[in-house]
């Protein structure tokens, strides 16, 4: 049964615990306040949730909002462990979906739910929020174009003092965003993982990780490109940063920083001829020959440090305002249910290799034949 597409989308939220608000208040606030009702178990949640929105209809399950008729979409913002069963409980009745990260806790779980959406119709979404974010945005635009020359490597640091969970280790709960930040960034998906843990707090439940990612090189015969996740609960500093090194210019993003969210250094190595190596035919020639024989020697360029002016909206509405367009049209999301599976296939692999001590794990991205077209087809890139 291939469900009907709503002009209007009425959404109903699945959680109103630590992030469900931000997703509450970002729908009300968007044309036609599309947010009509919200499900907790928690009754001192509901009564917040009341007092703020009156008009909203409030539920103490999931179940009770997904058997709504009225209800078109369904976003749910509840603990990672939670998110297939809801997902799929609210697919089976027919409604558009949009899960926080990470879409499940397995890869199967995903092409499980891949599969009822694509039966039934239905968009299925994931929360990989940065990737909706205005500065990344523009910063994929400056790697897309060539602007940075060829992208070296990449690292990004997502460090705290809490929260604390116990339910799911630091990468499960921090590393998604940077995974799917590389993944956005590069337009590839990592070959080898490498993750490092370490359990300060809770026996068994990693609070700071180092996790390696490795793509494939831009050319044949080249260096692999690398990225690296720094991803802790047990920091003093709050740190939101993603450092994209090229052969030209280098990128650096800073969500902290207001004023200054994206730095571009035109700084860089070049290959610089060695003397006396002249014949006369120009220095295209003497490069060329140069870069074929060794004879240059490395030289350190400092160029200036730009700060471009950017109009920012925030990421979470500029999702939202996403998920809503996905259900009314029809369109593939950005961050689909592909875009879900590759971040917990690469979250799968840190697990092995946590359990491995740190040793490097391969990822082999065969995809089942009876997945969903999408999983066969290019990636969504806008």
């Amino acid at each position: 049964m291939k469900y009907p597409r709503p002009s209007a989308p009425r959404v109903g939220v699945v959680g109103a615990g630590y992030w469900g608000p931000n997703l509450i208040r970002n729908l009300t606030e968007l044309p036609g306040a599309p947010l009509a009702a919200v499900a907790d178990a928690n009754p001192a949640r509901l009564a917040t949730i009341r007092a703020r929105y009156p008009a909203i209809t409030l539920h103490a399950s999931g179940t009770a909002l997904f058997a709504d008729p009225s209800i078109d979409a369904v976003v749910i913002a509840t603990p990672a462990e939670t998110h297939y069963a809801l997902a799929r409980e609210a697919l089976d009745h027919g409604k558009h979906v949009f899960v926080e990260k990470p879409l499940a806790t397995a890869g199967d779980q995903c092409l499980d739910l891949a599969r009822r959406a694509d039966a039934a119709g239905l968009t299925l979404m994931t929360g990989h929020t940065f990737l909706h974010n205005d500065a990344l945005r523009w910063t994929r635009q400056q790697v897309q174009s060539g602007t940075l020359g060829d992208v070296m490597y990449l690292y990004s640091r997502r460090l705290n003092l809490g929260q604390v969970r116990q339910d799911i280790n630091v990468v499960w709960n921090l590393a998604p965003h940077d995974i799917s930040i590389m993944g956005f960034l590069t337009g590839a998906r990592p070959t080898r993982v490498s993750c490092a843990g370490y359990a300060y707090l809770q026996p068994g439940v990693e609070d700071v990780a180092f996790v390696t990612l490795e793509y494939p090189p831009v050319t044949a015969g080249g260096a692999s490109r690398s990225a690296h996740v720094h991803v802790s609960w047990l920091d003093p500093h709050k740190v939101r940063e993603v450092v994209v090194v090229g052969t030209r210019q280098m990128i650096v993003y800073d969500d902290v920083d207001a004023d200054r969210v994206i730095q571009v250094y035109d700084k860089g190595v070049d290959k610089v001829p060695t003397p006396g190596h002249a014949d006369g035919n120009g220095g295209a020639d003497l490069r060329e020959r140069a870069e074929s024989y060794g004879d240059f020697k490395l030289m350190l360029r400092w160029g200036d440090l730009h700060i471009p002016r950017l109009r920012v909206t925030e990421p979470l509405r500029n999702e939202m305002a996403h998920f809503i367009h996905c259900v009314a049209s029809g369109d593939r999301p950005l961050t689909d249910a592909v875009n879900g599976w590759e971040v917990v296939r690469v979250l799968e692999a840190c697990d092995q290799s946590l359990a491995r001590g740190g040793a490097p794990v391969e990822i082999d991205w065969g995809v089942p034949e009876d997945a969903p077209a999408s999983f066969h087809a290019p990636r969504v890139s806008s």
